[in-house]
């Protein structure tokens, strides 16, 4: 479906800037989350994707 992950971020930034456009604010929030869940802290951007990574194999196989 995409043949990268920059290409799958340029798309979902694309549709969530029509989001924004349509006025409802629940849109800018979860922006707002997923910006702060990905701030590096106790674990870097690279350790928090692969574990939800592993979150969503685990999810499509035993879900």
């Amino acid at each position: 479906m995409f043949e990268d992950v920059g290409q799958f971020r340029r798309t979902r930034k694309k549709y969530n800037s029509k989001m924004f456009l349509s006025g409802v604010s629940t849109f800018r929030e979860l922006e707002e989350l997923e910006t702060n869940a990905f701030r590096d802290g106790a674990l870097d951007q690279k350790c928090k994707e692969l574990i939800g990574l592993g979150i969503s194999i685990s999810h499509a196989c035993y879900g």
